[in-house]
């Protein structure tokens, strides 16, 4: 079995693939933690979990990918990712058509551009700011002391959304606080959150030759605002996967079945050659 690991700021995400299965590989096992200081121990209990949904030993594990901000800190890693290459990987997976991806997390917004192969073809990142990531929307909800897993559905809820223009979260943040002091409806607070992440999005997007329909992953992807906004703003259908936030994770596992299968393949080349000689 493979192990593929999403070391993201926010949460660790673990999915487990059977190395057996070829191009309809079915995942066995999905955990998630949040990441907290101690990054490996974190990464065990994720795995752990994965473990446990697919009823499996951790002694099944034959290879590890790891994937994020993180993915150095796992001394039992077999190999590392970007999460660019990794979170391509996973979308093709899933739609094999797919040529645009936008992966929001709680650091940073990523778009991507994919080749007619499914190879990356560009990316653009914002410039690591909470106000352009995921973040901002976990301390909005925060101040506006609404649970976070509430607040799409609420933004949907707006009558007059309210922009907020700065690209700066303290600046930003200073805005949420006089629309409250003004009488600003918490949805339309929040809608105007999205439409500002929307905004951002679609310049990077842009930025990268986004042709068609887009595959919106991430933790944020789960939030119905931010998908409404999206597809607002750039006019076109955005599909979110089930497990979006764990896409990433999947195609970690995916690029290391690959790896492992490559060097396998050429183990039995030498070892039939060796045979061969003899």
């Amino acid at each position: 079995m493979i192990a593929g690991i999403d070391i993201g700021s926010g949460f660790i995400k673990t999915v487990i693939l059977d190395d057996a299965a070829g191009r309809d590989a079915a995942v066995l096992g999905r955990g998630q933690v949040r990441t907290g200081v101690d990054l490996e121990k974190a990464a065990r209990q994720a795995l752990a979990l994965a473990l446990d949904e697919a009823a499996l030993p951790a002694s099944a594990i034959a290879y590890v990918a790891t994937t994020g901000f993180g993915r150095y800190s796992l001394g039992f890693r077999d190999i590392q990712i970007t999460e660019i290459t990794s979170g391509a990987r996973g979308v093709r997976f899933l739609y094999p058509g797919a040529d645009a991806i936008l992966d929001i997390g709680g650091q940073s917004t990523r778009a991507i551009s994919l080749n007619p192969a499914g190879k990356v073809a560009h990316f653009k990142t914002n410039d690591k700011c909470a106000a352009g990531s995921g973040s901002f929307i976990v301390r909005a909800a925060k101040y506006l002391q609404i649970p976070l897993e509430q607040a799409g559905d609420l933004a949907l809820q707006a009558l007059k959304p309210q922009p907020i223009s700065s690209i700066c979260a303290v600046l930003a943040e200073s805005e949420i606080i006089n629309h409250v002091s003004a009488g600003t409806s918490v949805e339309d607070i929040l809608c105007g959150i999205y439409e500002s992440l929307a905004d951002r999005s679609s310049l990077l997007l842009k930025r990268v030759g986004m042709r068609r329909d887009l595959v919106f992953i991430g933790g944020v992807a789960r939030q119905q605002g931010m998908v409404r906004a999206l597809e607002q703003r750039l006019g076109v259908r955005v599909d979110v996967p089930p497990h979006a936030e764990f896409v990433c994770a999947l195609g970690a596992a995916l690029l290391g079945l690959q790896r492992r299968r490559a060097a396998a393949g050429a183990s039995m080349s030498l070892g039939g050659s060796c045979i061969a000689a003899e």
